[in-house]
C-alpha cells in the first residue's frame, strides 16, 4: 500500500478479483457439467449458488491482500 495511491484502487482490485473468480467458477463448472451430459444447467447453478458466493468472497479477500501488500 503506497501512501499516495488513490483509494479507488482499494475497491477496484478486490471487486475485479471477486468477479473474475465468480465467472471462472460458474463457467467451468457449467462447462464440465454440460460436457459430461448434464441436462439441467439452471438447476445446477441454483443448487451451487452459495458455493459461487463463497468463491467470490475468497476472491474479494485475495484481491484486498494483493492491494494491501502492493502485489502487481
Amino acid at each position: 500500500m503506497r501512501r499516495n495511491e488513490p483509494w479507488w484502487v482499494a475497491i477496484y482490485l478486490p471487486c475485479a478479483f471477486a468477479l473474475a473468480l465468480l465467472f471462472m467458477s460458474v463457467f467451468f463448472q457449467v462447462a464440465g457439467y454440460w460436457l459430461s451430459g448434464g441436462e439441467d444447467v439452471i438447476g445446477l447453478v441454483k443448487e451451487n449458488s452459495l458455493l459461487y458466493l463463497k468463491v467470490a468472497g475468497v476472491g474479494f479477500i485475495a484481491g484486498w491482500v494483493l492491494w494491501f501488500f502492493n502485489v502487481r
